[in-house]
């Protein structure tokens, strides 16, 4: 199980070492990608300073994505350490009036909260999943897409449609005009 009951973390610190499930990651809804099975969880909790948890370990997962160009489904594996610090989130410590722009310190990248008598592993770990997901998501570096009037898939061969005629966009037509009068 991926709750942790903070109480229960003994002094000399606690392995976890489980296999990842949708419903366990709170990802089984997720319509962005889908948890493949095989992935995994190890890690050591430690509590250091009082309430403070330390999660060190490795993570490893496959995730289904589709392909931005051409729209087929392909894995993407994560294989990543892990080094978290997690501290209590108090009530009454709200964040202090917010700025338009927040400057993160390397402190803050490793630094996350928990609330009540409980750590959910399954929580950092869909968190850890979302920041590794590309936002630029290929297949491979040169997927050559699809054919914008018939489908095809152009990584299995072309398709046959004739080459599309460019008709340039009417609204441009003034910057096309100030382009051939600057080459001359």
């Amino acid at each position: 199980m991926l709750v942790i009951e903070i109480g229960h973390i003994p002094p000399e610190g606690m392995e976890v070492d489980d296999a990842l499930k949708p419903g366990a990651v709170h990802v089984e809804n997720e319509r962005s990608f889908t948890l493949e099975p095989g992935g995994s969880l190890r890690c050591r909790l430690e509590k250091t300073d009082g309430d403070t948890v330390h999660v060190r370990g490795h993570l490893k997962a496959g995730l289904g994505l589709e392909c931005g160009r051409c729209l087929e489904p392909f894995l993407f594996s994560i294989d990543q350490e892990l080094d978290l610090f997690y501290l209590p989130h108090r009530a009454g410590e709200e964040a202090e009036e917010e700025e338009d722009e927040v400057e993160l310190t390397d402190r803050d990248m490793v630094v996350a909260y928990y609330e009540g008598e409980r750590l959910d592993l399954g929580e950092m770990v869909r968190e850890q999943f979302f920041l590794s997901v590309p936002l630029k998501r290929l297949c491979r570096e040169d997927c050559r897409g699809r054919c914008a009037s018939c489908g095809a898939n152009w990584n299995q061969g072309s398709c046959g449609c004739p080459a599309p005629t460019e008709e340039p966009d009417p609204r441009l037509a003034g910057l096309k005009k100030l382009l051939n009068e600057g080459s001359h």
